[in-house]
């Protein structure tokens, strides 16, 4: 059986079926024998790319935001009793790990009448890399973009105090000054 295959491999137009053979072994040879991290790091198919995991906890960032703002502008002089508001356009942002991999396949047929004809097939794979299980991996957090900032303020009826704080809120958040409104708290 082995001098059979030998002969029928050697024959120019089973050649390119021979190596194609030989690629899908040894990529079958790769993944059984490939080395798995002990940490339980792991990958998993993915159909499509995932670019960003986007979480539902908008009103915690929104919170967080409001509740460190409240505390440094009340420490402000001239400001007094602090309430404020922050709005977001977008949730969170997170940059996955993926791996990738990625193979090409070139056939070459050759009819009766001479002619030739090359098909390349390729193939990618993209994998999200999971760590402790199931927990993708995240290489890059974005925190959720700032629509818009609302403050009421004890000391905003004095135009100095009010641009302070306008001041402020642009510079901390990165938001122009024209999404920050700054009003007079009624007592």
């Amino acid at each position: 059986m082995a001098e059979g295959f030998t002969k029928w491999a050697k024959e120019e137009k089973n050649r390119k079926y021979v190596v194609v053979i030989a690629g899908v072994v040894l990529v079958a040879i790769g993944i059984t024998f490939w080395p798995s991290n002990q940490n339980g790091n792991q990958s998993s198919p993915v159909t499509t790319t995932i670019k960003q995991a986007v979480t539902n906890d908008e009103d915690d960032y929104e919170a967080v935001i409001e509740k460190k703002l409240t505390n440094m502008l009340a420490k402000m002089e001239g400001v007094g009793s602090v309430n404020v508001m922050v709005t977001v356009k977008a949730n969170e942002e997170k940059i996955l790990a993926e791996d990738t991999s990625s193979s090409t396949q070139r056939t070459e047929e050759k009819d009766q009448a001479g002619g030739t004809r090359v098909t390349d097939h390729t193939q990618q794979t993209e994998d999200v890399v999971l760590q402790n299980g199931n927990t993708p991996y995240v290489i890059k957090e974005y925190a959720p973009e700032i629509r818009g900032v609302f403050i009421l303020a004890e000391g905003a009826g004095d135009s100095l105090v009010k641009n302070q704080i306008t001041d402020a809120v642009s510079k901390l958040l990165d938001v122009p000054v024209h999404k920050i409104s700054v009003e007079k708290k009624k007592n």
